[in-house]
């Protein structure tokens, strides 16, 4: 199938490599700065495109990848749905539910496939914790805390400096963690957060999300981007019979079991050091489904949870007071 990407910078290149690793053929890249429409182009032998509208009416393009800043996703999946073509949308879907739901609603109206981006259902380390508690190795899991983040992204300019386009490290990055924790441990009951406020004049964000969820476990969620430099990931997952753990500066999984009784890049990509690439798995379960072939890993609404519960974090730091799911 041809693949037609709608911003070109980290993120687009990047998806526009894993997606033809997939299988999938770019054959329009396009921007709104016209010159990172070439620079795709080029790499992909595709053409450049500076309307990006017009780009999902193209009788050559099969599937649209939006790689756009959050609050433009929402209008491209539109266009995309509207013209009839399949979507690949990175992570947070939309800005708000509202528009999510006019979007999920034009994609319902085509016909038409919708993938989110949610790349840490991917990553091979994230994938083995997951399968040590659904395999019972560490019993039932009572408490989980999880650590995102690094340096301020997005240069001096970057959308990410706006608030109201990024939702701060909330929405943007440990939205991951709160897909992954209801991935693997079901819907959320309740949540209540804390945050900086939301004026980025010194460039740093910081998060503490405590969310409860409907089978029990307890979660804590650290976002930052307040460090100097540098990106990192940990994870302690706690059960009645050991932990699991990781750090992305330090080893791959481990598992410890008792013996007892008792001024940055643009986009931050986290590396992984696996043969094939997280992301080239997202686009190869998307091609999948696309083919016929698999059911996909992350759904439209699993996209539209991500976004509610981070709003709801969001909304608790603002009001002091915890937010329930119903």
């Amino acid at each position: 199938m041809n693949l037609g990407v709608i911003g070109c910078n980290t993120m687009g290149l990047m998806h526009c490599q894993m997606a033809e690793n997939a299988g999938l053929k770019v054959v329009a890249c396009g921007d709104i700065s016209r010159d990172n429409a070439r620079k795709a182009a080029r790499k992909f032998g595709a053409e450049a495109v500076g309307d990006c509208v017009a780009l999902c009416n193209r009788d050559d393009v099969d599937v649209v990848a939006v790689c756009t800043p959050t609050p433009t996703h929402t209008e491209y999946i539109q266009a995309a749905a509207g013209a009839g073509k399949h979507v690949f949308c990175e992570k947070p879907l939309g800005r708000t539910l509202e528009t999510i739901d006019e979007a999920l609603a034009a994609v319902e109206r085509a016909g038409v496939k919708l993938y989110v981006g949610h790349v840490v259902r991917f990553f091979q380390e994230f994938e083995a914790m997951k399968a040590r508690i659904d395999a019972g190795k560490i019993g039932n899991v009572g408490f989980v805390k999880t650590y995102r983040g690094g340096i301020f992204p997005g240069g001096k300019l970057g959308w990410f400096s706006d608030w109201n386009m990024s939702g701060g490290v909330t929405l943007d990055t440990i939205v991951h963690d709160m897909d992954w924790l209801r991935y693997v441990f079901g819907d959320p009951e309740r949540i209540f957060a804390q945050n900086l406020k939301r004026v980025f004049s010194e460039r740093i964000d910081y998060a503490l999300v405590t969310m409860r969820m409907k089978c029990g476990t307890i979660c804590n969620i650290v976002g930052t981007w307040a460090h100097p430099s540098g990106f990192r990931v940990k994870v302690d997952i706690c059960g009645e019979r050991g932990m699991v753990t990781f750090d992305s500066s330090e080893a791959p999984v481990s598992a410890q079991l008792r013996l007892g009784a008792g001024s940055g890049p643009s986009t931050i990509v986290p590396a992984s050091p696996v043969l094939v690439s997280p992301y080239q798995l997202e686009w190869e379960d998307f091609a999948g489904w696309l083919a016929g072939t698999r059911k996909p890993r992350v759904t439209p609404e699993d996209g539209r949870w991500a976004v509610r519960m981070a709003l709801a974090a969001l909304e608790s730091a603002e009001t002091g007071q915890p937010v329930e799911f119903n």
